[in-house]
């Protein structure tokens, strides 16, 4: 409770900091960009390391900012992104995978620092929904075998994501970006059908939370709306 009443305290003061500050809606055609992905991965019951992932496409969408206070603001919107991760499933750097999903995410963010200059920190949450998983397989560590396969809105990864991220956004339209997924990439109840019939869950001891570091680009859209401010009353005019 009293956390609440702080941060209700903090926001009240910054939104009457300044009443020369004109308050704006604005939008954004946001990217990630390039989005460096690892995770804390577990199968089997033993600890691996996954290899880097980069994703320097297909990661886009668009933001609507509400700058309410001369150093503070929030933001919403939705995004399209790239995410996923590389590992080595067996001992002896043998079953090479890559896997990978396509989602959409509803990110909510508020902002600190400087607006008039588009320099600030923001953190926030966002809730995603997997759209399509796409899975590279080489078996033996063989990269000149592969076997892929891919289909929407698939059973073998968790289709609700939740994440928490935090940031940096400097002047010139450019931000640096952390974010951590609570929720485990894989899908433990997922159930598959051999050739024979005979049913496996191969994901029940598979554990992944993915995390990534993303340089991404942001470029103003529109002013949506600007608040009008009122004549200030000086002693002179009086």
């Amino acid at each position: 409770m009293r956390t609440f009443i702080l941060l209700a305290a903090l926001i009240f003061s910054l939104t009457t900091a300044s009443a020369q500050f004109q308050k704006v809606w604005y939008t954004t055609s946001a990217s990630d960009g390039s989005i460096f992905s690892l995770g804390s991965v577990s199968m089997d019951g033993r600890s691996v390391s996954p290899c880097l992932r980069w994703s320097p496409v297909f990661n886009f969408g668009t933001n609507i900012h509400w700058n309410f206070a001369p150093n503070a603001g929030f933001f919403t919107g939705w995004n399209i992104r790239n995410i996923g991760l590389i590992t080595e499933d067996s001992v002896g750097k043998e079953d090479y995978f890559k896997r990978r999903i396509y989602m959409i995410g509803l990110p909510v963010a508020f902002k600190f620092g400087d607006m008039s200059k588009d320099r600030f920190f923001y953190f926030g949450g966002e809730v995603g929904y997997a759209l399509h998983y796409k899975q590279k397989y080489f078996p033996d560590g063989d990269r000149d075998r592969k076997v892929k396969t891919e289909e929407w809105f698939s059973d073998q990864v968790t289709p609700l994501t939740l994440a928490a991220f935090a940031g940096i956004h400097f002047r010139k339209h450019v931000s640096l970006k952390v974010q951590y997924f609570f929720n485990n990439f894989f899908n433990q109840d997922y159930v598959a059908t051999g050739v024979q019939g005979q049913t496996t869950r191969p994901y029940a001891n598979y554990s992944a939370n993915i995390f990534f570091l993303t340089f991404g680009f942001d470029f103003r859209v529109k002013r949506v709306w600007e608040a009008k401010q009122a004549p200030r009353k000086d002693k002179d005019m009086l």
